[in-house]
């Protein structure tokens, strides 16, 4: 009876061995399939990452060559709009005579970094086609508003030198000048001390709302 039972109890053992065993192994591969499972996906998330990269990366030019496109696209427009002034200021030199012996015309008021200065081109004509020359001084002054009143600030408070004319069609003024505090421009005078003529004034519109 003794030996039944012996067997029996090795029988049980070997076959819990065996069992054991095949979960043993059962759970090897499970592993094993969970960490090639594991090892796809992230394989899968650095390709993704990687072609997300790329897609910022191809973005990013796209862009930075509109932004150069619209860049040179507004350059282009501004030298078309100066080729446009100056061929209009062309013609009025060229011009018969129409009545104007003076005119002046603006090419560029430009606001600069600091608060209140202002860095401009004037051109001075003499549109008709007799060509005398025209001599003597000009002044630059701003018409402006100082606490609700209409002001006249001369060149000294400008910081305006006073420039020398001598030209037959026309003649270019460029300088810089600062506002004072408070100040809005509304016009640009140009006061005219010409030889052998009587002093005359010209003007011409601010541009821009913002010009304090």
């Amino acid at each position: 009876m003794r030996q039944p039972l012996g067997r029996r109890l090795m029988m049980v053992c070997l076959v819990a061995s065996l069992l054991l065993l095949a979960m043993t192994g059962y759970l090897g591969l499970r592993n094993q399939e969970q960490a090639r499972l594991l090892e796809q996906h992230r394989l899968q998330a650095d390709r993704s990452r990687q072609e997300m990269l790329a897609l910022r990366v191809d973005l990013q030019t796209l862009l930075s060559a509109e932004s150069s496109q619209l860049a040179q696209l507004e350059q282009q427009s501004r030298q078309l709009a100066e080729q446009a002034q100056q061929l209009a200021l062309y013609r009025q030199v060229l011009a018969p005579d129409g009545g104007n012996e003076l005119l002046l015309a603006q090419e560029d008021i430009t606001t600069l970094a600091e608060p209140g200065h202002f860095a401009y081109r004037l051109v001075l004509l003499q549109p008709t086609n007799k060509g005398t020359r025209v001599t003597g001084r000009a002044r630059v002054q701003i018409r402006a508003l100082q606490n609700g009143q209409s002001v006249l600030l001369n060149d000294e408070t400008l910081g305006v030198a006073p420039v020398t004319l001598d030209f037959r069609h026309f003649q270019v003024l460029t300088g810089q000048l600062e506002l004072p505090v408070g100040s809005r421009a509304q016009t640009l005078e140009l006061r005219l001390e010409l030889d052998r003529k009587p002093a005359r004034t010209l003007s011409l519109n601010w541009p821009g709302s913002d010009n304090t």
